[in-house]
């Protein structure tokens, strides 16, 4: 009889250690996504990871999570909800040459790296239901009279658009030193899912001090740029009725 009821406490104590731990789990979980669910412009930039990205408080506001996307790299939204983009973790958005407007938004931002000594900026031009953002020509030649470039442009089709890419470098003469040289990409993404949507881009790497080592190099950059690129999403905007 003993024997029976030890048995039988026995299994009392485990339902219930059972049901205890399930619970703590599931608080756990709501936690997380409470966590989660905090956008990182509300957060105390002492709980944010210690890069410009976040602790520039114009930039976190663009900020989607503190999820590292790849190494180096978080999640950008635009203000218009219109795209996703991956953004390096040294980026800064620059406020003055920025833009929000009627189905246009345009950010501009800048990166430096003090141990490469690399300086890059980046600027992308949103349009969303403009009759010329289907007219890759009209944009192309837009995107060549912004960069002074009279050149063909590469063409890449992924699985929800096209990109247009091109670039160039540039030699200042009036500029001494060895680190007299500047490289720039540029181009065009065209949504191939939703008409009248695409985003012009542009983006120049420079080596920052002369006096210093410079380990710029063209294909380095060249892939950065398209690592960005294309990781563009178009996201789904409801129009108000």
């Amino acid at each position: 009889m003993k024997k029976i009821i030890y048995i039988c406490f026995s299994l009392l104590l485990a339902l219930t250690g059972g049901c205890s731990m399930n619970d703590n789990e599931k608080n756990s979980k709501n936690n997380e996504n409470k966590t989660e669910a905090v956008k990182p412009k509300d957060m105390d930039p002492k709980d944010l990871p210690q890069v410009p990205a976040f602790q520039d408080e114009k930039t976190r506001e663009y900020m989607v999570s503190t999820k590292e996307e790849e190494a180096g790299y978080y999640l950008l939204e635009s203000k218009l909800k219109g795209f996703r983009m991956l953004f390096p973790e040294d980026g800064e958005y620059v406020p003055d040459m920025s833009s929000t407007g009627d189905n246009e938004e345009t950010i501009v931002f800048d990166s430096f790296n003090k141990k490469t000594n690399i300086q890059y900026d980046g600027q992308l031009d949103y349009h969303q239901d403009k009759s010329f953002a289907n007219d890759k020509d009209t944009m192309l030649d837009i995107v060549s009279g912004r960069n002074g470039y009279k050149g063909k442009y590469g063409e890449r089709e992924l699985s929800d658009k096209i990109v247009y890419s091109a670039q160039k470098k540039s030699v200042f003469d009036d500029v001494d030193g060895k680190n007299n040289y500047s490289y720039r990409f540029f181009g065009y993404v065209k949504s191939t899912k939703k008409d009248y949507l695409g985003i012009e881009y542009s983006f120049r790497f420079a080596c920052y001090k002369d006096e210093e080592p410079c380990s710029l190099k063209e294909e380095e950059a060249r892939q950065k740029v398209q690592k960005i690129i294309d990781s563009i999403t178009f996201l789904k905007v409801k129009k108000e009725k």
